[in-house]
């Protein structure tokens, strides 16, 4: 074993340093450092226009996390106490613990294990009179079928929350 001194399995330069980090990058972090306003800056705001029309939405916010983002979320759906809410079984843990920090209900669902996202096949199963929203999460850069999850709010009169945290720049259908 390479603990012990043996042979590595992975050799050196194989893993890369992510994300990349070049000139550009550091301007403009030491910019916002050496600037007045550390949050909500021009660049942040600069960052929020960019982000919003690379994926032609009028409007983007920029949150500390994803999961102060999933957080807004189940706000801003009106999600509160004994609500339930759909959820991947397979997920990173905060796409629950922000439904349980509302007082709401989590409401796991299995995954499709070609993907590892959410089954849209069993999302109507789990529905009940408390269900409010379904929070899909497209995971390890794999779109879930939105026509699917969008047709299945529809009929029930569902929120929808995407967290996309790890599939930023993926696409469904084009």
């Amino acid at each position: 074993m390479a603990i012990n001194g043996g042979e590595r399995t992975i050799p050196d330069g194989i893993i890369k340093n992510w994300p990349p980090i070049d000139d550009v990058d550091r301007k403009y972090v030491l910019a916002s450092l050496e600037g007045s306003k550390h949050t909500f800056g021009p660049n942040c705001s600069a960052l929020e226009k960019e982000f919003a029309a690379g994926n032609g939405n009028k409007y983007a916010i920029t949150t500390n996390s994803g999961t102060a983002a999933l957080h807004m979320s189940v706000v801003a759906c009106g999600c509160g106490t004994g609500d339930e809410i759909i959820v991947p079984a397979y997920s990173w843990s905060s796409s629950a613990t922000c439904i349980l920090h509302h007082n709401c209900i989590p409401v796991f669902v299995d995954i499709d294990y070609d993907t590892m996202n959410i089954d849209t096949k069993k999302i109507e199963a789990a529905i009940t009179k408390k269900t409010k929203a379904i929070i899909v999460v497209h995971l390890h850069g794999l779109a879930v079928n939105m026509d699917e999850v969008n047709y299945i709010a529809k009929k029930y009169n569902l929120k929808v929350i995407e967290d996309a945290c790890q599939a930023v720049g993926s696409e469904f259908k084009g």
